[in-house]
């Protein structure tokens, strides 16, 4: 007997076999699993934060008072953030970083949600919602540069690069879709 055939002497066993097939949530690439992972760990990070600045305000600035007077003394390489931070903190500052945070928590969530369920016109929104905000990162980053806002577009410019070319090349068929993956064409 052939080592390449069954006992029943019939077709080669690799012929036979047919993989299982992988669900929806293992076919995804690693780069949209990796994006989904960080939005859903951003936006709880973002709630808490609004809560925090909604809920207690002035705790919220003293506390951020003082972490801006420890940046400032804490030597040369935050010092300027410290002085930064003890430049411009007022009140009015903390309730639109509380605004800021909510819509942050809630659009984050929103775009994970959407990214989980698999559809393309999810992708196609948070490259779009993503994009409309480079210009404005972009601006900022000229009027102060800073590793931390350079870090931050180049991460944002990667992912509306990485889900826009990853939808064009599904959509000319160079990346083969799943059957029951939903597509512009399906639905």
């Amino acid at each position: 007997m052939s080592p390449r055939r069954g006992s029943t002497g019939g077709a080669p066993l690799a012929a036979r076999y047919t993989p299982p097939v992988p669900s929806v949530s293992q076919r995804r690439e690693w780069g949209l699993r990796l994006i989904i992972a960080y939005k859903f760990v951003k936006a709880p990070i973002m709630l808490t934060l609004a809560l925090w600045l909604t809920l207690a305000p002035g705790p919220a600035f003293r506390t951020l008072g003082r972490l801006a007077h420890e940046l400032a003394e804490g030597g040369i390489a935050w010092a300027r953030a410290g002085a930064w931070l003890q430049a411009n903190l007022t009140h009015r500052v903390v309730a639109e970083g509380a605004v800021l945070a909510w819509f942050d928590s809630v659009s984050t969530a929103i775009e994970g949600a959407l990214l989980s369920i698999g559809s393309s016109w999810a992708e196609w929104i948070v490259a779009i919602g993503l994009a409309c905000l480079l210009p404005i990162e972009a601006l900022s980053l000229e009027h102060r540069p800073g590793l931390g806002k350079f870090l931050v577009l180049l991460a944002n410019a990667a992912i509306v690069i990485y889900l826009v070319r990853r939808r064009t090349l599904v959509r000319h068929n160079a990346i083969p879709v799943a059957p029951d993956e939903p597509t512009e064409h399906t639905s």
